[in-house]
């Protein structure tokens, strides 16, 4: 009993519905009733929710299609930076290639007089008490011990000790290295030894300066060729001051390398002269 009530009512509503849609249609102007208008609401709801329901969907598929379309221009650049980066990184190989290949062509060209080896630092030693490095050069590459070793601009030290595919290098800056040089200006023979103290300036002392001879700030100091292992004429350092002692025999000159140590990275090693 109760339904068919509802159904009737329903109807009833129904039936006022379109009475007033047939109005508004009609283009009837009279005022409407505080009831009609409640229906027309009740009847337009459905249609609003409806549009707008679709509009938000609308909306979301436009929302979603602009969220893959970023998506995809987002991998799209991602992978165009990373063949950028690849072509970078490549271009920094080659040219970091192309400047070790010149150094050692520079420094093949630089002692023609000489059969040098030219070789890479792979470790270094510059503790207080030794002042040393290794090479990726070694017996099976013609390195024997007591080789001089040179950089571009002067001498590093000798060939203490060698393995098949490595050697260590004794610096002019150890404490334990002596090398016979002579000075370039007066051609006076002199000894220049490493030093602990000044190894960190890339200084040495000079010693045994013959009674008479005065050295000054910027004299060159270089080879001498005596003592079997270093050939004559490859420049050693500069005098940096000269100290005159009561007695004669302890003057002694402070001068500082022409090789940066700190920066070094490939050396040449000389194997037979070419005389």
């Amino acid at each position: 009993m109760q339904r068919e009530r509802v159904k009737i009512f329903l109807k009833i509503i129904f039936i006022i519905a379109i009475f007033i849609l047939i109005n508004y249609t009609n283009g009837n102007s009279r005022k409407v009733t505080i009831f009609e208008n409640v229906v027309a609401n009740l009847i337009s709801f459905p249609q609003r929710f409806i549009v707008n329901a679709k509009n938000y969907t609308l909306e979301n598929n436009e929302y979603f299609s602009n969220v893959e379309r970023l998506q995809k221009e987002n991998e799209e650049l991602t992978q165009e930076l990373k063949e950028i980066n690849e072509k970078l990184l490549n271009y920094e190989n080659l040219q970091a290639e192309n400047e070790l290949l010149k150094k050692h062509i520079k420094l093949a060209n630089l002692y023609p007089d000489y059969s040098i080896i030219v070789a890479d630092i792979i470790t270094a030693s510059t503790s207080n008490w030794e002042y040393t490095y290794t090479i990726n050069r070694g017996s099976k590459d013609g390195i024997e011990p007591n080789m001089a070793v040179i950089a571009e601009s002067g001498l590093v030290g000798y060939i203490e000790s060698v393995t098949s595919n490595t050697a260590k290098v004794v610096s002019i800056l150890d404490a334990g290295n002596a090398v016979s040089a002579r000075v370039t200006r007066t051609r006076d023979t002199v000894i220049s030894k490493g030093s602990l103290s000044l190894a960190e300036k890339r200084q040495m002392r000079i010693t045994n300066i013959p009674i008479g001879v005065s050295l000054i700030e910027g004299d060159k100091i270089e080879t001498s060729g005596l003592g079997g292992i270093y050939p004559k004429g490859i420049l050693i350092g500069k005098v940096r001051s000269f100290e005159q002692k009561s007695n004669p025999v302890e003057n002694e000159a402070i001068i500082e390398s022409y090789v940066d140590f700190d920066k070094l990275e490939t050396v040449a090693v000389i194997c037979v002269s070419q005389e």
